[in-house]
């Protein structure tokens, strides 16, 4: 999905739509869907002839009615979104929430996409058991697998039965660490091709073992004890979800932390115009603005005027897209968390 969101960011060319319809994942409800896409089609279409000429608008329906056309709504997940121009259209299904909506100017609204992305935690889960260990990988709280190869679920078969031999705590500890040693050099093949964060899930003991023999250090977001050889996919989400959301929790903590920290070395900007020559000039750090965050207007001659009601483009699309070309980061916040910056705050490279 990064790379969709860079390509789809760097788009520009009038008229660029973007419709966005929130969806449902089961039926009956998803039969809606196709209503309500309908009918924003149709406000599209409106809204194009208004605007453009026929010859213009003509090639582009013909795009965004075939993507309609193309749309399983059997397999929807919480929104999709189709970015359409005179030349392409492609539709990209989201698991999270949006507001229906149409965009239409001379870029993509990708603020979808990258809510999308901070919204969902991409993760490995290891099930560490002195027997047994798996390898699952989740967004959220939905697997997208589970590894059942030669190499995973991974049998322990550095043990001995011999009586004597399961006296001497050294040597069954050497053999553990053995059976871990080889299962992280098993995962590191996956981690290398797809890094992501690691929750590791066993008992206390196996999982600072598990730690100890792990080469790449620093991967791993959260541990939970409990015993998950046998368990299956919902039990082990349910254990690992919790700590997600918890996850995600501390990383707002720690973005308010930043803002605060930034407000007392001059490196904080609220006033949408500051923080637009900002994101011009290349200075500008990280963008924090509340998912909900709307500032209808326009700019010109690099100042931004605000309409004062809800028509208009919204500047902010314009303030995200110019930082994101200048290698800076966007933030989206849960609502309110901004109350006592209206909403927007920039951390600047430099005071």
């Amino acid at each position: 999905m990064e790379e969709t969101l860079v390509s789809l960011s760097q788009y520009r060319g009038a008229p660029a739509v973007t419709i966005i319809l929130s969806t449902h994942r089961t039926f009956p409800d998803n039969r809606q869907d196709i209503i309500h896409l309908k009918k924003l089609v149709t406000e599209a279409e409106n809204r194009l002839y208004d605007t453009y000429d026929k010859r213009e608008v003509w090639p582009l329906l013909d795009k965004i009615k075939a993507a309609e056309a193309d749309i399983d709504h059997n397999y929807n997940l919480d929104s999709l979104v189709i970015f359409a121009n005179a030349g392409h259209a492609q539709v990209i299904k989201l698991p999270v929430p949006a507001t229906d909506r149409v965009v239409i100017g001379d870029r993509y609204e990708i603020r979808p996409l990258l809510k999308a992305l901070q919204q969902l935690e991409h993760y490995y889960i290891l099930t560490i058991g002195r027997q047994k260990i798996r390898l699952l990988e989740a967004y959220n709280d939905t697997l997208i697998r589970e590894v059942n190869n030669n190499d995973f679920p991974y049998e322990n078969n550095y043990h001995t039965t011999d009586p004597m031999r399961l006296q001497q705590a050294d040597l069954v500890d050497d053999l553990q660490r053995e059976f871990f040693n080889t299962a992280d050099k098993r995962f590191k093949k996956y981690y290398y091709e797809n890094p992501l964060p690691v929750i590791l899930l066993g008992d206390n003991k196996s999982v600072a073992h598990f730690q100890e023999e792990m080469d790449i250090k620093n991967i791993v977001l959260r541990t939970a004890p409990g015993s998950y050889d046998h368990s299956t996919h919902y039990e082990i989400l349910r254990a690992t979800f919790p700590l997600i959301l918890q996850h995600m929790a501390d990383k707002e903590t720690a973005a308010l932390e930043a803002i605060a920290n930034a407000q007392s070395t001059q490196k904080l900007l609220v006033d949408l115009n500051d923080i637009y020559r900002a994101a011009n000039t290349g200075t500008a750090d990280t963008l924090y603005i509340e998912k909900t965050y709307f500032q209808p207007g326009n700019i010109h001659n690099d100042t931004i005027s605000l309409s004062g009601t809800s028509d208009g483009e919204d500047v902010t699309l314009v303030i995200i897209d110019t930082l994101l070309q200048k290698n800076g980061k966007v933030v989206f916040m849960e609502e309110n968390t901004l109350n006592a910056y209206q909403g927007i705050a920039l951390i600047t490279r430099f005071s």
